[in-house]
């Protein structure tokens, strides 16, 4: 049995790739779910109109490690150096569908529809908002773009809540 003992692990060009504290805590530099981030709306709710696809109003980033959420155009743009798969999730927090009515979750990349997830209400619910969730999994290459919009036919002038809607997502390492 050998035992190897080292506190740092470099790369050709002498680059830390693995590092230890001597007390078995790792920091590593090749692996990382990063890019990542979460952004939410800053004001109180964003009217969303029957019959129309409404990007959502995304303009605070909770948190963003590579500075890659876009709070002016309202999207994540894939940065330089971080193609590969990202998961991102949706949630809503929405007013008034009830009946039969729907409420749908677009992810739209680079411009385009490429998932979205459908409730539908089955019976009248008044003024209870509810809140609906959608994730995806997609490749991304750099300078791709990953935009939210959502769609109702309620017949009126709804309304998404700011406190808990969000758009977050992240790269997934070893996929």
């Amino acid at each position: 049995m050998s035992i190897l003992k080292v506190n740092t692990i470099q790369d050709k060009g002498g680059n830390a790739i693995i590092s230890s504290d001597g007390s078995g805590n790792l920091t590593q530099s090749f692996a990382s779910n990063t890019p990542s981030f979460f952004s939410k709306i800053s004001g109180t709710l964003q009217s969303i109109v029957s019959g129309t696809f409404t990007k959502v109003q995304f303009d605070t980033a909770v948190w963003d490690s590579d500075s890659a959420f876009d709070t002016t155009n309202y999207r994540f743009v894939t940065p330089s150096g971080k193609s590969g798969k990202y998961l991102f999730t949706f949630g809503v927090y929405a007013d008034n569908i009830d009946d039969q009515e729907y409420f749908e979750n677009y992810f739209f990349k680079n411009g385009s529809s490429i998932n979205y997830g459908r409730f539908t209400a089955v019976a009248p619910r008044g003024s209870n908002p509810s809140f609906y969730t959608t994730s995806v999994t997609v490749d991304m290459n750099v300078s791709d773009y990953m935009e939210i919009f959502v769609y109702h036919n309620d017949g009126s002038t709804n309304a998404i809540y700011s406190s808990t809607t969000f758009f977050s997502g992240h790269r997934l390492i070893g996929a």
